[in-house]
């Protein structure tokens, strides 16, 4: 049951502390970066087509990320992964400029592609981020840092959601996006130095013939341990974008007014972030007391209780705590829990075919949660929403219980603490 060892030599104290460091410095200035792009993107969407429009553009994210995907899988043997970062966040600076010019030129679909956009960056990003950082450190490292990346990741939110909700109001929701591209540059550019200075080693670059889409699809197949990740993540997911259309639905009634909108949006994602803060901060100590199987275990059990009281009392105050509850617990604890268990599998496991587990899952499980969800309010019936969101959570816990199993048996409670 021992952890398969990093294919990468160990790495000098320096090569370590530059890692954290960067890593952290990355991790602030992306989040930041997209609280600007989500708030300001979405209320410009929801301006445009109204939540009537979410679950077309939900599919459009998916068939975004699908694209990504085969694009990611064919680079990532190639190149170091602090230079592909850096490579994508041009190309995605690029896209922005140019979709925010056709907006201005009135084009029609920028707001769709906009919002397709704001969510393929930054999950193509966050993949890159924690496939360096699952390659650059141990599982015993990992409890203890992935908490620090989450917590300054959670301050650079903080300050953009409010950054948003002062200047929206003052220059415009639009304005206050084309904010984000110099953010961008500087990140670009940042990851690229951390990539020279302390860079993981890529084993599958130099191949004479580096793994492409096939080889990621086959290390997926092949692996049942990935492929139960992959259920996991799209149970969750779903779950997530369902109550994300309870709150957006609410929020148009009660806010018809843009500016009005985007700031209490800001002001959701501030609370968001705080919480995110608070739990980046107890990730650690909590994965160390409890270990990543209860904590995994845990989010669903707490989730299911917060949707059994919408169900039984909906309102705005009841679905805003849910909503900030499963952001946070979404970027918190069941991320850190989640990419820990990717540590113990070689590198394509951890790139390329975590792309495909990653990348892919998530957005993709939107444009099923889209399904469900039209399927759902074509039948009419009252609270159907919110008990397809409680039946989901039930195979969410129950996949988590078999995956959580296979981790066990793979690294044993003792190699988890003590990172033997």
């Amino acid at each position: 049951m021992s952890q398969a060892a990093n294919p990468e030599p160990a790495p000098s104290k320096a090569q370590v502390r530059l890692r954290i460091i960067g890593l952290s410095v990355l991790s602030f200035f992306l989040m930041g970066s997209y609280s600007l792009a989500r708030s300001t993107s979405e209320s410009l969407f929801i301006e445009a087509h109204t939540s009537k429009g979410l679950p077309l553009v939900w599919v459009l994210v998916s068939l975004g990320m699908l694209a990504s995907v085969l694009v990611y899988t064919h680079f990532v043997p190639r190149f170091e992964l602090m230079n592909l970062f850096g490579v994508v966040t041009f190309i995605s600076t690029g896209l922005m400029v140019a979709l925010m010019l056709g907006r201005q030129a009135e084009l029609p679909g920028m707001h769709h592609m906009l919002y397709v956009w704001k969510d393929t960056y930054m999950v193509v990003l966050v993949e890159i981020f924690y496939s360096f950082a699952n390659s650059a450190f141990t599982i015993q490292a990992a409890r203890w840092v992935y908490g620090l990346f989450g917590i300054l990741g959670g301050v650079g939110a903080i300050v953009g959601n409010l950054a948003v909700r002062q200047l929206a109001p003052q220059i415009g929701t639009a304005n206050t996006l084309w904010l984000v591209a110099p953010m961008l540059v500087g990140i670009a550019l940042g990851a690229m130095a951390l990539g020279r200075a302390a860079g993981v080693e890529n084993p599958l670059r130099g191949a004479e013939r580096p793994p492409g889409i096939s080889d990621a699809i086959r290390v997926a197949r092949r692996s049942s341990y990935l492929l139960l990740v992959l259920l996991l993540i799209a149970l969750t997911q779903c779950v997530i974008t369902l109550i994300d259309f309870s709150f957006n639905e609410i929020v148009e009634a009660i806010y018809p007014e843009t500016d009005a909108r985007t700031a209490l949006v800001s002001t959701v994602y501030a609370a968001i972030s705080t919480g995110m803060l608070l739990l980046h901060g107890s990730t650690g100590p909590l994965l160390r007391l409890a270990g990543v199987p209860l904590v995994l275990l845990s989010i669903p059990l707490i989730m299911g209780g917060g949707v059994t009281v919408f169900t039984v009392a909906p309102a705005l105050a009841t679905v805003l705590v849910i909503k900030v509850g499963s952001k946070c617990f979404d970027y918190t604890l069941f991320r850190n829990a989640k990419e820990i268990l990717y540590i113990p599998l070689s590198y394509q496991e951890r790139t390329q075919g975590k792309s495909l587990v990653d990348m892919l899952t998530y957005r993709v499980a939107k444009g099923i949660a889209s399904a469900m969800l039209a399927a759902a309010l074509a039948t009419g019936l009252p609270n159907i929403v919110n008990l397809l969101t409680l039946a989901l959570i039930g195979g969410w816990f129950l996949v988590t219980l078999v995956v959580t199993r296979r981790f066990r048996q793979k690294v044993s409670r003792e190699e988890e603490i003590n990172g033997k």
